[in-house]
C-alpha cells in the first residue's frame, strides 16, 4: 500500500514537472548564454556516453557530480553553494547543461529545479568514473 501511495505522488510530481518544463522553456529562451563558457570554466576531456562525444567543463561536471549525490534534483542555490558560483551563474550553467540534454530545469513559484536527464545520469556516472579513474 505505501508503494502504491509512494508512485501515485511520483506520478503527480512528473505531471507538474511535465507542466513547468513547458513555462520554464518558454522564460528560459530569455536567458540562453551564447559563445563559449565564461573563462573561469576549464574544458574537460570529452567523455563517450551513448555514442556521444560529450565536453563539458570543470563546472558542468561539478554540477553533474552534485545532482547525482542529490538523487538527481537539487535546487539552484544548492548548485551554487557546492560549485563556488553564484545563483544566476549556476543558472547559466544549468541551461548550459540543459541544451546539452544533460539537466531539465523546472521552476517553482520559490525556486529553481535542476533535474538530471538519464542521459545526464550516464554522462555523471561516466564523469565519476573517469575522474576515479584519474585519482588513483
Amino acid at each position: 500500500m505505501e508503494e502504491l501511495d509512494e508512485l501515485r505522488e511520483l506520478t503527480l510530481a512528473i505531471r507538474r514537472v511535465a507542466e513547468a518544463l513547458e513555462a520554464v522553456r518558454r522564460r528560459a529562451q530569455r536567458h540562453v548564454m551564447d559563445g563559449p563558457p565564461p573563462k573561469r570554466q576549464h574544458p574537460l576531456p570529452p567523455i563517450e556516453v551513448e555514442g556521444r562525444t560529450i565536453e563539458l567543463t570543470d563546472k558542468q561536471a561539478a554540477a553533474l557530480l552534485v545532482l547525482k549525490a542529490a538523487g538527481g534534483a537539487e535546487v539552484i542555490s544548492v548548485i551554487a553553494r557546492m560549485t563556488g558560483l553564484t545563483s544566476k551563474l549556476s543558472l547559466g550553467l544549468a541551461k548550459q547543461l540543459a541544451e546539452k540534454g544533460l539537466v531539465r530545469i523546472v521552476a517553482t513559484p520559490q525556486r529553481k529545479i535542476v533535474v538530471l536527464t538519464p542521459l545526464g545520469w550516464k554522462v555523471a556516472e561516466a564523469t565519476e568514473r573517469e575522474l576515479e579513474r584519474r585519482l588513483r
